[in-house]
């Protein structure tokens, strides 16, 4: 009986007019500001620790670490309070699940995360990174949106390139405004910047 084979090639789906598109966007975004100007912004908006994401997180460092000791790895993870994120880096010789217990922890990882990568490392062998949210932003998903768009409208040639509108004045209205209030709270009241961030989220919602 012959071989049944399945086989495609992918690689060269897009035309080298949207690659260089791409491109373009990408160091744009890198090396003209808006990365930076959107890392800044999002900075100021308090935060909380998401209970369920540091339970998975504490979960699955303790059996990464029992995982990487059983392979003879390296594993790292942090909590990160400057680009507020947490993240377990798993190095192995190699990445094999090849039993259930093994491939059911692998389908935890990826339930209890919010993305897995496989790659190499560069000293050889496997590097497994796993990213956890753990943080979560008090604003709202308007407010959100805008400060996006506005770090993008900063930069006129990637706006242009992302074929990007004006924002509406109510839109601008809105962050303004909130922000307006915050600064306010905190120049002439002792109240906790972050109890201030929801009553405003509250009051502006109702």
């Amino acid at each position: 009986m012959d071989d049944i084979i399945f086989e495609k090639d992918y690689r060269e789906t897009e035309s080298v007019e949207y690659d260089k598109w791409c491109d373009e966007v990408f160091d744009r975004a890198v090396n003209g500001g808006m990365l930076k100007a959107y890392s800044e912004a999002m900075d100021k908006i308090p935060k909380i620790i998401v209970p369920e994401d540091k339970k998975n997180y504490e979960y699955l460092l303790e059996r990464c670490d029992a995982f990487v000791k059983q392979h003879r790895g390296y594993i790292k993870g942090i909590v990160d309070y400057h680009r507020w994120h947490a993240e377990i880096n798993m190095f192995l010789p190699f990445a094999e699940f090849d039993d259930s217990e093994d491939l059911a922890f692998l389908k935890e990882i990826a339930e209890k995360s919010q993305t897995v990568c496989f790659s190499p490392d560069e000293e050889g062998g496997i590097r497994v990174h796993i990213f956890i949210n753990y943080f979560e932003e008090l604003m709202s998903a308007e407010h959100k949106s805008y400060i996006e768009c506005d770090a993008i409208m900063q930069d006129k040639k990637l706006s242009a390139l992302l074929s990007i509108p004006e924002l509406s004045d109510e839109e601008k209205e809105l962050a303004l405004k909130m922000k307006g209030i915050l600064d306010r709270i905190d120049e002439e009241t002792r109240i906790d910047r972050t109890t201030a961030f929801r009553a405003v989220l509250d009051k502006m919602a109702k």
